[in-house]
Formats: C-alpha cells, sequence, structure tokens
C-alpha cells in the first residue's frame, strides 16, 4: 500500500448554493448551505484514504470545536495526522456555487501556513498542496517522489521563487496538477518543461496531459447519468483517483479517464454540497493494469 504525506491546509467549509449566477451584490440568502471540516489538505487525504491508500496528513489546526471536529472526521476515515497546533481558530473558507456551477471561494486564514519540516521515513509519495509554504520546499524534498496541487496563490509564489530554487523545485516534481485558470498563471514559466507530467483539468471540457518529452494526451469529461450539481472538491477527486489508478499500474490515458470517472460520479452526487461531505456511492473500480 502506497503512503501518502500529504501537506496542506485544514479549513472549516460554507459552502453555498445560489440561486442566480453571480452579481456584485450576492445575497446569502442561499438556496443551500452546509457547514463541515474542509480544506485542501484534508480533502485529498480523505480522497486517497477513500482509494485505498494509507496517508499521513501534515497540516495545521488551531483550538475550539471547529478543530475538534475536522481532527473527527480524520479519525474516522483513518487518515493520520501530524498536527501542528495553534492558538485561534481553524481557518475559514467560504464557497459560493452559482446556478450555472461557477464558484468563488474566499478563505480566511488564522493560522501559520504549513510548512514541510520532516518528511515521514515511510512516505513513499509527497503531496504537496495549498496553502503550504513552497519555499525551501526542494531542499527538503530531495530524494523523494513529489506531487505538486497547487492553488493559484501558490502559483503566484512558484513564478515570484528566485529562478534557481524554482528550478530546483520543479526540477523535483514527478506530477503538477493544476486547473486551466492555475495553468495560465504557471504556463510562461521555462522551468514548467522539465516536469515529467503535467494535468491540467478543465471542468466539464475534459483534462490534458503534458509531458516532458512533449507528449500531450486530451482526455474528455465522463458523461454521467445525471447533471452535474456539485462541482466543490472535484479537484481533489480527480487528483486522488489519477494518483489510485497510477498506483495500480495503470497507463497515463488508462489513468485520466478512470480518474475522469470518479470526479463525474462526485460532480454528479446531489447528497451534499461537497467533498469530505459527499461520500460516492459506487467509486471507481482501479483492478490492475492488464
Amino acid at each position: 500500500m502506497t503512503l501518502y504525506q500529504v501537506v496542506g491546509g485544514t479549513y472549516r467549509d460554507d459552502v453555498y448554493r445560489l440561486d442566480s449566477a453571480f452579481e456584485f451584490d450576492v445575497s446569502l440568502n442561499a438556496r443551500a448551505h452546509e457547514s463541515s471540516p474542509g480544506g485542501p489538505g484534508l480533502c485529498l487525504a480523505v480522497a486517497l484514504r477513500r482509494l485505498g491508500a494509507d496517508v499521513l496528513l501534515d497540516t495545521v489546526v488551531g483550538d475550539g470545536p471547529d478543530t475538534r471536529a475536522a481532527l473527527e472526521v480524520l479519525a474516522a476515515e483513518g487518515v493520520r495526522v501530524r498536527a501542528r497546533h495553534s492558538p485561534g481558530p481553524l481557518d475559514h473558507s467560504v464557497t459560493l456555487i452559482d446556478a450555472g456551477l461557477d464558484s468563488v471561494v474566499a478563505t480566511h486564514r488564522s493560522q501559520p501556513r504549513p510548512v514541510l519540516d520532516r518528511v515521514d521515513p515511510g512516505a513513499d509519495v509527497v503531496l504537496v498542496c495549498s496553502p503550504t509554504v513552497l519555499r525551501g520546499l526542494a531542499a527538503r524534498l530531495e530524494g523523494r517522489r513529489i506531487v505538486l496541487h497547487p492553488h493559484a496563490q501558490q502559483c503566484r509564489e512558484l513564478c515570484a521563487l528566485p529562478r534557481q530554487e524554482r528550478a530546483a523545485l520543479l526540477g523535483a516534481v514527478d506530477l503538477l496538477v493544476v486547473n486551466e485558470h492555475e495553468y495560465d498563471l504557471i504556463a510562461p514559466l521555462p522551468e514548467i518543461g522539465a516536469v515529467p507530467a503535467l494535468v491540467v483539468t478543465r471542468g466539464p471540457r475534459g483534462s490534458t496531459l503534458l509531458t516532458a518529452d512533449g507528449a500531450r494526451v486530451e482526455r474528455p469529461a465522463s458523461p454521467t447519468a445525471t447533471p452535474p450539481v456539485n462541482t466543490n472538491g472535484a479537484g481533489e477527486a480527480f487528483t486522488a483517483a489519477l494518483l489510485a489508478a497510477r498506483d495500480a499500474g495503470h497507463d497515463w490515458p488508462r489513468a485520466l479517464e478512470l480518474a475522469a470517472d470518479h470526479a463525474g460520479r462526485h460532480v454528479a452526487e446531489a447528497a451534499s454540497l461537497g467533498f469530505p461531505r459527499t461520500r460516492i456511492a459506487a467509486p471507481i473500480h482501479l483492478g490492475a493494469h492488464p
């Protein structure tokens, strides 16, 4: 079983579904609202665990009921946690999803950002996501398999790193997963070409794999029996399934197909507004590579 050390944020997530498209003045008299533990680190850790991986989450938590609720969710899912505790409330994220499934996220951070200061000796893969500090990361990860799943702010930080440090970090990354808006931020970087595998997710338009040897693989989104109703957490679901499929021995085209299928089931699940509250009734069957 692959051991993933996930480094990323744990938040309290408030998700609102609106009846109308975004306007300048958005009312929070939403059609639906949920509040629960979330955040990029927690969601990726739970998504990987549900697909059979062994997971250790490196994160930062505060004190109070939101932190206790997050740790209870992680314990119930079987995710091991190495948390840095800091006074004050847990970081808080508010997501608005409009009638067209566009979304906007506002995060209020009360806690210090996660910093990877120790790699678990048994970790097979280190998965770095928002809002982990990128500065100095390459030196601490030497010789490890690294997956980078940054959000927009981390992409901007990556662009702002000194060129030598940025080249060292991207030269150490095995897989980089971004959405199309994040890709637009990092695409001009000359060091991007050194990343062995770069996956760009495009929502309903599928995904694209770009490799360092010049290959390009396009994968359409998987059709769903019901219309998409919930995109919150779909990126984490896709990335976890992509990694699990690769661990099962599937080649890139098949891994992208399985990840698209898994994310498609996620966005069609109406039981909840987002991950980890959403629990897909029939997860993908990874099987073994033929």
